[in-house]
C-alpha cells in the first residue's frame, strides 16, 4: 500500500521549463508511492480515484495554485465523507501563492524528497490545517473577483508569466492610475453587488475588488487576509470600497499585514457569504478563471492537513 500519491501537471510552468523533472519525482518516489502525469481533468479523476482505493496517506500536488484547486475539487468530490488524505503543495507552478503562505519553501525535487524519506523511515510530518473554500463545487483557498480577477485574466495574457512579471505589471499599474490611464480604467471597473456574510449585509452596492481567503498572502508577498486563521472554519472577507488607487499609499500596510482603513476596505471574518448582482460574476479561485452565475456562496468546504515540512 503506498504512502504517497503524486498528481503531476506537466503543463505548469516549473514542469514546462523542466520536462525531466517529472521523471526525477517519480525516480525519488521509488517504491514510496506512485508519480503521474496527467494529461487531462479525466486523467487527474481516475488517478484520484485509484489513490483513495489505495488508501494513500499524502496526496502531493506538483503544480501551482491553478493545479490545486483542480486536484483538491475533484478530490473533495471522490472522497465524500470519507478523511481525506494530507495534501503536499510542492511549488510547481508560477506563483504558489498558497504554499508560501503556509510556510512551504524548496523546489519539487526537494520537498519531495523530504515527504519520502520520512515516509520511508516513519518520521512525523509537521502540518498545519486550512479550510478550504467552496464556490460553485470548485474548491481552494483564495477567491477573488473585481480588480482581482482582471489582473490575473491581464496577466495570464502576457507571454511571460512570472512573479517578477506580476511585480511589474503592478508598477506599471500604479503608474497608470497616477494618469488615469487607459490601463488602470480598463482593469479596475467596479462590480455592482450586495454582499452579505453570515446574515450581515455590507453597507455598499458597488466595490472595486472582492476577496476571500483561507491563506494569509493574496500574492508577491502580500499578506492582506491577517485574519483568516482567526477562527477555524472561516474566511476573511475584503471588499474594497474605493477606487483601486486609494489602496496605493496603504500598500506597506497591505505587504505587512496591517490593518486598512475601513473607509477604503471593508473586511468581516465569515463562513457564509452571498454576492448578488444583476449580471453574471466572474471570479477566480487559486488563479483559475470563472464566469458564475448572479448568484454567488462562499462557503467553508473541508478541512485540510497541509505538509510544511
Amino acid at each position: 500500500m503506498p504512502g504517497l500519491g503524486v498528481v503531476n501537471n506537466p503543463y505548469s510552468r516549473k514542469n514546462r521549463k523542466n520536462p525531466f523533472g517529472i521523471e526525477t519525482l517519480g525516480f525519488i518516489v521509488g517504491t514510496s508511492g506512485e508519480s503521474v502525469a496527467t494529461q487531462s481533468t479525466d486523467d487527474i479523476d481516475r488517478l484520484l480515484r485509484s489513490f483513495k482505493d489505495q488508501q494513500i496517506e499524502v496526496l502531493a500536488i506538483n503544480g501551482g495554485d491553478g493545479s490545486n484547486t483542480l486536484v483538491l475539487s475533484k478530490l473533495v468530490k471522490i472522497y465524500g465523507d470519507q478523511p481525506l488524505p494530507k495534501i503536499a503543495l510542492l511549488r510547481g507552478g508560477t506563483m504558489n501563492i498558497a504554499a508560501n503562505s503556509c510556510g512551504i519553501r524548496g523546489t519539487p525535487a526537494g520537498i519531495m524528497m523530504n515527504l519520502t524519506r520520512k515516509i520511508r523511515d516513519g518520521i512525523p510530518f509537521q502540518t498545519t490545517w486550512r479550510d478550504l473554500l467552496c464556490v460553485e463545487e470548485h474548491y481552494g483557498f483564495i477567491f477573488g473577483c473585481g480588480f482581482v480577477h482582471t489582473f490575473l485574466e491581464e496577466f495570464y495574457g502576457r507571454r511571460k508569466k512570472s512573479p517578477v512579471q506580476a511585480a511589474r505589471m503592478v508598477g506599471r499599474l500604479v503608474g497608470s492610475a497616477m494618469i488615469r490611464g487607459p490601463t488602470y480604467k480598463r482593469l479596475t471597473a467596479p462590480v455592482d453587488c450586495s454582499i452579505t456574510v453570515d446574515g450581515q449585509k455590507w453597507p455598499h452596492e458597488r466595490y472595486y475588488a472582492v476577496a476571500a481567503s483561507t491563506v494569509e498572502q493574496i500574492g508577491l508577498g502580500f499578506r492582506a487576509f491577517r485574519l483568516c486563521e482567526l477562527k477555524p472554519h472561516a474566511f476573511h472577507m475584503l471588499g474594497l470600497v474605493r477606487p483601486v488607487s486609494s489602496l496605493i499609499p496603504s500598500i506597506p500596510k497591505l505587504y505587512f499585514g496591517r490593518k486598512v482603513a475601513e473607509k477604503k476596505l471593508h473586511e468581516q471574518v465569515g463562513s457564509l457569504a452571498v454576492l448578488e448582482a444583476e449580471k453574471p460574476i466572474a471570479y477566480t479561485i487559486d488563479g483559475e478563471i470563472y464566469t458564475g452565475a448572479e448568484r454567488l456562496e462562499i462557503t467553508c468546504g473541508p478541512r485540510v492537513e497541509i505538509v510544511i515540512d
